[in-house]
């Protein structure tokens, strides 16, 4: 998957998860953290990312770390209202898995090895018309162009969707904020 299909997720599940009465300001954060969750993955860090891609595409390895840096500091109640509650992290981590779904759906045709290190079997999703190569094409290449618009003419409505619910207020879940 490249970046647009994981920045319009990730828009998605913030635009359901963020309080509702949050200022203009802070929902703009809200979804810029939401989208770094959905990209966390791809992050180019060493030994991280592309770089050691079973690693970081671990099932495992993700809960481990969202363990660590989202539900255990949590435990605590005023961080947790700082942040908008419970329905915000677990946006947060909606957004962070939703990384390792989306590539199973664009993989090359090789799979995921989501469960590694218990597995090396490869998990694949194949979306059909999102399934080219585009590693190692320049950015402007039309290959790479069709992909992009492809992937954000099949992720934009989840956008869409998601905005027309907060505005209707379809979604009646608890809003601490």
């Amino acid at each position: 998957m490249t970046i647009v299909g994981h920045v319009l997720t990730g828009t998605a599940i913030g635009t359901l998860a963020m309080p509702r009465k949050s200022s203009l300001g802070a929902k703009f954060a809200y979804l810029v953290v939401f989208i770094f969750l959905a990209e966390l993955p791809d992050l180019p860090l060493p030994s991280w990312g592309h770089d050691i891609y079973y690693f970081s595409h671990s099932l495992f390895i993700n809960l481990i770390l969202i363990g660590l840096f989202t539900i255990l500091p949590l435990e605590r109640e005023d961080i947790r209202r700082r942040i908008g509650g419970w329905p915000v992290v677990a946006g947060g981590v909606a957004a962070w898995l939703s990384h390792l779904l989306l590539d199973t759906f664009y993989n090359h045709g090789e799979g995921l090895l989501m469960f590694w290190p218990f597995s090396i079997a490869r998990l694949a999703l194949p979306i059909p018309w999102l399934t080219a190569n585009i590693n190692h094409l320049p950015v402007t290449s039309p290959e790479v162009i069709r992909i992009f618009l492809l992937e954000f003419a099949t992720f934009l409505p989840l956008v869409v969707i998601t905005v027309y619910l907060r505005l209707t207020r379809l979604l009646g879940r608890y809003d601490p904020g």
